[in-house]
């Protein structure tokens, strides 16, 4: 049993959930306008939420009161997005740290976000919050966490080096046995300041420099010009273009000791180091999950932002168990909620929808890129956003729980396979066919195109009418056939909707409104003209269209005899 709405992958590509058709992009996808989460853990929970939304109510409300709370409360909002901002990576520093990979810096973050849990639990103090299983993790914080997180902080240097085998990363006064080694190296450190003032007195030379190189240990710097008389003590090492190098016995046998005290300390270090990793791996599981109470506590404030910034309102969900108005789709000034966003100098036109209580089937006529195709994805997304317990765009809704979400839009053609595109259409359209029930949403866009004209118009009204009488599954059937507004003539449940056009000296003007009644014209002649197709075409695709209408007008008369 799957417990979330069902929306298969054709679907998926079509409504452009996570990434646009064309060119797959994430700028223009549902999740680009919807995602205003702040953490790279919330990033990833806003995408497992949109890949499968809820078909529970009372989850779905849920994470609705949580919104309201925060919409309602914009200093709450914003103080909990200001704590989120400079959270870490819990969710992927935690899955480290628990197969022992994590370096110190992984632990210094991991400390730092558990140190950030209290102040948090402190802003979750509401029974919003209380009666969600969500938030369990943060507001009864595991002491120990705590406990660990300061284990960490107290031991580890704020910004250790990303090597673990080289020292530097634990504080003094940690462990007495590194304290001790360290004060050793400290006089080994103030023997070399000292011997290099006594070479230079000796000498006579007074920049002479003690140096040291990873791979020859320390050695006496002069220049060239006054490496001619130097003590007998001293060995020549190398010659470079304008300095020698020399080393001293007693130089070489500090430097062993000093390369012994380095090895034991970083050594030491290390193993300090690891006592606390294993100490923070033990306890991954229970960071794992205050991660994901951070990450939908991320997502749930950016849907509140959102909703709160774009003028979102607050769906009214109906229960499966109310049978009567559970199919119920009612949404006042819906709009598409990337399209507003990528509008900028237009304004949306909003649009209504009413399925599922009195009409199951909506048969949507009007011309090509009038509209058609963005009204169709925009209920779609709708129900979506609907599903996992987001605000919508809209001036009002009330709406029920679908089980499964079919959209077959525009042609995409799967030439790639081999297949015609009206092939790839009718195997598509059987699949929806065979799987949706009376709570499915089915979305279809001018099915029959690929094949003649009768042919397909027959192919699309037969459909039409399945979906009607015998799936009754909430259907909207965008279509430029528009002889099928006969079907409503004789089924109650279908109406026909059309998408408004202006005529206006020599243009059309779509206003992308969609309103009842079907629209009884072709306005294909009419967009060819526009388009600039010869004016003796023109004239004769006019004569040709009043033919075969005055023909299948006397078809009808004969039928009706």
């Amino acid at each position: 049993d799957h417990a979330g709405l069902i929306i298969d992958n054709q679907t998926r590509r079509n409504l452009e959930i996570v990434a646009t058709q064309r060119g797959g992009q994430f700028q223009g996808s549902l999740l680009w306008a919807i995602d205003k989460t702040l953490t790279a853990m919330g990033g990833r929970c806003i995408r497992r939420w949109l890949e499968e939304p809820l078909t529970d109510f009372h989850e779905i409300k849920s994470r609705q009161e949580i919104i309201a709370l925060l919409v309602e409360s914009s200093s709450l909002r914003k103080t909990l997005r200001k704590i989120l901002r400079s959270m870490g990576d819990l969710e992927r520093l935690s899955g480290r740290a628990g197969a022992q990979q994590a370096g110190a810096r992984d632990l210094v973050a991991i400390a730092e976000g558990i140190n950030r849990l209290p102040l948090l639990a402190k802003n979750l103090d509401h029974p919003a919050f209380e009666k969600s299983e969500y938030f369990q993790s943060i507001t009864n914080l595991d002491q120990e966490l705590i406990e660990i997180a300061s284990n960490i902080k107290n031991t580890i240097i704020d910004n250790p080096p990303l090597s673990l085998t080289e020292g530097g990363l634990i504080y003094d006064g940690i462990n007495p046995i590194l304290d001790g080694l360290r004060n050793q190296l400290d006089d080994q450190n103030s023997w070399l300041r000292k011997q290099e003032i006594k070479e230079r007195e000796i000498s006579k030379i007074n920049n002479l420099k003690l140096q040291y190189h990873r791979s020859f240990g320390y050695f006496l710097a002069v220049s060239k010009a006054k490496s001619t008389n130097v003590p007998d003590h001293w060995i020549r090492r190398q010659t470079l273009t304008n300095e020698e190098r020399f080393v001293t016995p007693e130089l070489k046998e500090r430097e062993g000791q000093i390369f012994q005290l380095k090895a034991r300390i970083c050594q030491l270090e290390y193993e300090i180091f690891c006592k606390i990793r294993i100490l923070v791996g033990n306890r991954a599981k229970n960071i794992r999950q205050t991660a994901k109470a951070i990450s939908c506590l991320d997502v749930l404030t950016g849907l509140a932002e959102l909703a709160a910034t774009n003028n979102y309102v607050k769906p009214t969900i109906i229960d499966n168990t109310d049978s009567k108005n559970a199919r119920k789709i009612s949404i006042l000034d819906g709009r598409h909620p990337v399209v507003e966003q990528i509008l900028i100098d237009k304004v949306f036109v909003p649009n209504d929808i009413n399925l599922g209580s009195k009409t199951d089937l909506i048969i949507l006529s009007g011309p090509n890129a009038s509209g058609k195709s963005c009204y169709l994805r925009q209920v779609g997304l709708l129900q979506i956003m609907v599903q996992i317990g987001s605000w919508i765009p809209a001036k009002s809704c009330t709406i029920g729980i679908a089980d499964q979400l079919f959209t077959r839009v525009g042609a995409v053609d799967d030439l790639a396979a081999g297949q015609s595109t009206f092939m790839v259409e009718m195997i598509e359209t059987a699949f929806i066919l065979n799987k949706a029930t009376e709570k499915s949403l089915v979305l279809l866009d001018e099915i029959g195109r690929g094949t003649s004209t009768f042919d397909g118009l027959s192919i699309a009204w037969s459909v039409s009418e399945f979906l009607a009488q015998n799936i009754k599954s909430r259907s909207i059937f965008a279509t430029h056939y528009h002889e099928l507004n006969q079907i409503s003539e004789y089924n109650k449940n279908v109406e026909n909707y059309q998408v408004l056009v202006e005529h206006e000296d020599n243009s059309l003007n779509f206003l992308h409104k969609v309103a009842k009644g079907g629209s009884f014209k072709s306005y294909g002649i009419e967009a060819a003209r526009l388009a600039g197709v010869p004016k003796e075409v023109i004239k004769r695709a006019r004569k040709i269209l009043t033919g075969l209408e005055k023909k299948s007008g006397n078809k009808n008369q004969e039928e009706k005899k």
